[in-house]
């Protein structure tokens, strides 16, 4: 089951690539080229860095939230479970 969440993940996080890079491409400014985590969290992810107070976790998790695309989230955290499930093999 992790090994086809990770896969499922990796697929949805092209397809928003491929979306993301056509909008760009095309000079649309929708939301999907600029789709990060804070656009689906933002009191929760304002809440969190306000927690922080080290400088170097602080820039991480604001890099994280706020700067990264939502499509490499979706591939790194695919590639992650299809690594996790290949070792655990209960499936």
């Amino acid at each position: 089951m992790t090994s086809k969440l990770g896969i499922i993940s990796i697929i949805a996080g092209l397809v928003l690539g491929l979306f993301a890079l056509l909008a760009k491409f095309m000079g649309t400014a929708g939301f999907i080229s600029t789709m990060t985590i804070s656009n689906f969290f933002e009191g929760i992810t304002d809440k969190i860095l306000d927690w922080i107070s080290n400088d170097t976790v602080y820039n991480a998790l604001y890099s994280f939230f706020y700067e990264i695309h939502f499509a490499w989230i979706l591939i790194g955290l695919g590639v992650l479970l299809l690594i996790i499930g290949t070792f655990i093999r209960k499936d």
